[in-house]
């Protein structure tokens, strides 16, 4: 069997026959799809078994609640496909996803290939998330796939690299996509990119990058933490240095700055990273990306220079007096 996609259920009654419809109707035969429902208590369990009625290729999987990396963790386990594809099942993708995907293995005899996605909110296409890159296909080296997204959605992966690694995703850990793909880096031989986007992406309120649960969202240290100490125990770590600086600054700060500045003066939380960062990393205003990034990526040098209170007047606060006065002043 070519592709398993592995589906984690986990009450999503709104939108898991939207997802389903789209794994089983591909224009491709060679796959199966395992969907595990993780504790589902809505009528996500009797909508699975409806579609076991339509499909033959959707095997169920019900197990006791162990969160996003718990249900894929049991899927890999249980998977038979040489190629694993992740969907998350409040997300759908294009009909014509694992043809196109197999056209590329085949071709490049690749371990890892890399997609576009496309957002969505309230079924409006709002961004495109895509590589910078000039060609419809490239080949990526190690250090190319290391300062990447590390979102596990948007790729296929050869299965052994997960089962014959030991490689599985946290259970129960917010950011286990950031926690997980780059361990996979010192298996690959051969990684490719394609611009073109076969993954619908729906944004929910109650995803990580809306919620205000500051507790959660502090985990992005475990999740680092969980990559930095893998590469230092397998003697890579001086070798994609460089990669790992800027994917700790890049992640744990400028991205959690979105996340705490954008809902409140998190002060504390903030400065509890950026010490982590300097900590780990003491230079890391002299890596190289930095210097490429800071002045093109928006308000990083603010978050960079520890004018936290700038980028919160900047994102959060100013937006609100504009709304207020907005709200009190007579309109022309």
């Amino acid at each position: 069997m070519k592709f398993s996609i592995i589906l984690p259920v986990y009450n999503v009654e709104k939108f898991l026959a939207k997802c389903l419809d789209s794994v089983i109707n591909q224009d491709f035969d060679d796959y199966e799809i395992i969907a595990v429902n993780d504790g589902s208590t809505d009528s996500s369990p009797q909508i699975l078994n409806e579609y076991l009625l339509k499909s033959d290729k959707l095997k169920i999987i019900n197990q006791k609640n162990k969160g996003l990396g718990g249900a894929r963790n049991t899927a890999i386990e249980n998977a038979c496909g040489d190629f694993l594809v992740f969907v998350d099942s409040d997300d759908f993708i294009t009909e014509n996803m694992l043809s196109v995907l197999s056209t590329y293995f085949d071709n490049h005899n690749l371990d890892i290939l890399s997609f576009d996605l496309k957002t969505v909110f309230a079924d409006e296409f709002i961004d495109n998330i895509s590589m910078d890159s000039d060609t419809e296909f490239v080949l990526l080296d190690a250090k190319d796939f290391l300062i990447a997204e590390p979102t596990a959605c948007a790729k296929a992966y050869r299965r052994s690299l997960y089962v014959d690694n030991d490689i599985r995703f946290p259970e129960r850990l917010w950011y286990e996509d950031l926690a997980t793909v780059y361990r996979l880096i010192p298996f690959v031989n051969k990684i490719g990119y394609i611009k073109k986007s076969l993954y619908y992406y729906v944004q929910q309120p109650d995803s990580i990058t809306h919620s205000a649960n500051t507790t959660r969202m502090m985990e992005i240290i475990t999740a680092f933490d969980t990559v930095q100490s893998f590469f230092k125990e397998i003697g890579c770590f001086e070798e994609y240095y460089s990669e790992l600086e800027w994917l700790c600054v890049k992640h744990v700060l400028y991205y959690s700055a979105h996340r705490f500045l954008t809902k409140g003066f998190y002060y504390k939380q903030m400065k509890e990273l950026y010490d982590f960062v300097c900590n780990n990393f003491p230079n890391f205003k002299r890596n190289k990306y930095v210097i490429e990034n800071k002045n093109s990526i928006y308000c990083m040098d603010l978050i960079l220079n520890k004018k936290f209170f700038a980028f919160y007047f900047k994102e959060c606060l100013k937006p609100k007096l504009y709304n207020v006065f907005k709200r009190v002043l007579p309109q022309k």
